[in-house]
């Protein structure tokens, strides 16, 4: 296989490739690391790869899956692998070496998945942009002077820039979703409780978190979601299966749908113009292709959401920094985390059980509202962000030192106001790269749907990918041009 003949395939095709005998699973494990080595020195989004799963991969060991022989990569963050070193983006967890792999992890080998390395993320998946000062800046292929997004930027530039086709992402405030806007991938943030966080948590102790993947292919990621979904035994909250495999959907056209649009304004805030006018032209090919459009906002108190967000999002991380250092033997301190890191520790620690109570009554508050809406509308349609691409050293990474808490959460909330909304909620969303934002950069159409609606989502990106295919689109940094 050459590298041309590669970059055409999705992971779902090279699985394909692998099953008929035209190609094996340790010449796509070389052909990534020979991605690797020309484009990751610019684009910095892979931390290390592993030599047993190249060239001396024992292809007898790979299970029979849906994506056998397929080559990934686990971002540094979330779900573990036995004997892998897992940092989480902090110098507070650097040198951390599982000692047994989450159920998720097994799903994804049991599909067979070639995992074969990590990829960077912002400390502990904070904020919107992967940097850090354990692993340095990594870079956009579309502009490397400009951010990937976070917290899965490693994954989302690597696929991007043809590295491989799919690989590793998760979201706690939209960090699957805004990479794969920023990078012009397609990224999904799926229903509160499809997937197993076993053995380290479940969907009552991590509420706001979704892993998935950025892909080039909307069949990919379903293909993916299909694979790893479902309870672990002893799961304490069981989601319902879907009425068919998600795969099957994307190949569906959908009914009729009635689809909301909310371009210029979120709540209070003024979103992009430009981003605006990408999100009514795709608004427009909606419904040329006959679904019911209109302009329409969910009626929830959008301040309460935004502040409530970011109270959890320091009382979690306080907790979680916490057990970390006690894991690691360390103390939390300006020597082991960054600056807006150390900041949220201390807004976070000595919350009170009360008010966690209470953020948990305000986050099924939001659901409802945001369930009341859906009753009258199939889906959400706005942007990813609420503005554009910007360049490394924003003011939402957690370098600055001169930044109160509250001018850095307006920062980030300012860029990112939207993609919270489904993780307080737990309900789905994809972004899409159907659009441009003002600089060029790519940047996403974002559907929401209520809970448990990913069928829904996966009939609308599929029908919006053969509408408007953006396999073609291409990074001056990519595999192909180096």
């Amino acid at each position: 296989m050459n590298l041309e003949e590669y970059c055409a395939c999705d992971a779902t095709e090279l699985a394909k490739l692998v099953r008929e005998g035209q190609v094996t699973a340790k010449e796509l494990a070389e052909i990534v690391a020979s991605n690797v080595a020309a484009v990751d020195p610019q684009v910095n989004g892979v931390i290390e790869m592993y030599a047993d799963r190249i060239g001396s991969l024992d292809e007898s060991s790979i299970p029979d899956g849906p994506f056998r022989g397929v080559p990934f990569f686990l971002k540094d963050l979330g779900p573990r692998q036995k004997g892998r070193a897992q940092d989480g983006g902090s110098r507070l967890t650097a040198g951390y070496v599982a000692d047994y792999s989450s159920f998720m992890t097994e799903k994804m080998e049991q599909a067979g998945l070639n995992i074969m390395g990590r990829t960077t993320c912002p400390e502990f998946g904070i904020t919107g942009t992967t940097e850090s000062i354990l692993t340095g800046a990594t870079c956009n292929p579309w502009d490397t002077g400009k951010t990937t997004g976070g917290s899965s930027g490693g994954s989302a530039a690597i696929v991007a820039a043809g590295v491989l086709p799919m690989a590793h992402a998760n979201d706690g405030g939209g960090s699957t979703r805004i990479p794969a806007s920023i990078c012009g991938n397609v990224g999904m943030k799926h229903s509160r409780g499809r997937i197993s966080y076993a053995p380290e948590g479940c969907d009552i102790s991590y509420p706001l978190f979704s892993d998935g993947v950025n892909a080039k292919s909307v069949r990919d990621v379903a293909g993916f979601l299909d694979a790893v979904q479902g309870p672990a035994p002893g799961e304490p909250i069981i989601f319902s299966e879907a009425e068919r495999p998600f795969v099957d959907e994307v190949d569906r056209d959908p009914d009729k749908l009635r689809i909301a649009v909310c371009a210029d304004q979120f709540g209070a805030r003024k979103l992009d113009a430009d981003m605006a006018v990408e999100i009514n032209t795709v608004a427009k090919m909606c419904e040329d292709a006959g679904h019911h459009v209109e302009i329409a906002a969910p009626a929830i108190d959008y301040e309460m959401y935004l502040s409530v967000f970011r109270r959890i999002w320091c009382i979690d991380l306080a907790v979680m920094l916490d057990y970390e250092a006690s894991n690691m033997k360390r103390a939390v301190s300006a020597d082991t985390v960054e600056p807006i890191t150390l900041k949220i520790w201390e807004a976070g620690r000595h919350a009170s059980v009360a008010e966690r109570l209470g953020i948990t009554h305000a986050m099924s508050m939001l659901g409802r509202q945001l369930g009341a809406f859906f009753e009258d509308y199939d889906l959400l349609l706005t942007p990813v962000m609420g503005r554009p691409t910007p360049e490394l050293g924003s003011p939402f990474n957690l370098l600055h030192e001169d930044q109160s808490l509250d001018e850095w959460f307006e920062n980030a909330l300012d860029f990112i106001p939207i993609t919270p909304l489904n993780n307080m909620t737990g309900t789905p969303a994809v972004s899409l790269p159907l659009c441009r934002d003002s600089n060029g950069m790519p940047a996403g159409a974002h559907f929401m749907a209520p809970m448990g609606r990913e069928n829904r989502l996966f009939n609308i990106s599929g029908q919006l990918e053969r509408i408007s295919p953006w396999q073609e689109k291409r990074p001056p940094l990519h595999v192909l041009s180096v």
